[in-house]
């Protein structure tokens, strides 16, 4: 005695297929974001210790510099085709309306984003220090500097 049919039950995957292309466009989207603030121009310095962002810096701002001096802006910041901030004026103009507007978005309270300053190894001391003095004339106080961990001495 059957109480069902003999026909084959099969799942319905359409709705798992719909998630994981979701979650795909999501990862590649935000790994583009990512990639749009670093430059591939800036060769970063080797160091014997350098660590990671720690997983509690949500708000992440980078500043790449060249070995000019100049600060590469990402593709969303340009203005007339204008790439490079290229002295410590515009460099502090640009990081007040930076802070103004993360001030404005989190609120005057708030600990501030992290910057994340990319100077190119060829980069004279002369021309990053003013850029770091700028950054933290703006109101920065969380400030690293970037570099690409030495793995040792080599046989």
């Amino acid at each position: 005695m059957s109480h069902g049919s003999t026909d084959k039950c099969e799942p319905n995957m359409t709705p798992l297929l719909d998630l994981v292309l979701q979650l795909v466009m999501f990862f590649m989207i935000s790994a583009n974001f990512v990639m749009e603030q670093t430059s591939i121009d800036v060769k970063l310095p080797e160091a014997v210790s350098a660590k990671a962002l720690g997983p509690n810096a949500d708000a992440v701002i980078f500043l790449n510099v060249n070995e000019r001096g100049q600060v590469l802006l990402p593709p969303v910041d340009r203005v007339d085709d204008n790439d490079t901030l290229d002295n410590v004026a515009q460099v502090k103009n640009y990081m007040d309306l930076r802070r103004k507007t993360e001030l404005l978005r989190t609120g005057p309270g708030s600990p501030g984003a992290t910057l994340v300053l990319r100077i190119d190894s060829r980069t004279p001391f002369e021309k990053s220090y003013p850029i770091m003095q700028a950054c933290r004339a703006a109101g920065y106080a969380n400030v690293q500097l970037r570099a690409i961990r030495h793995s040792g001495p080599e046989s």
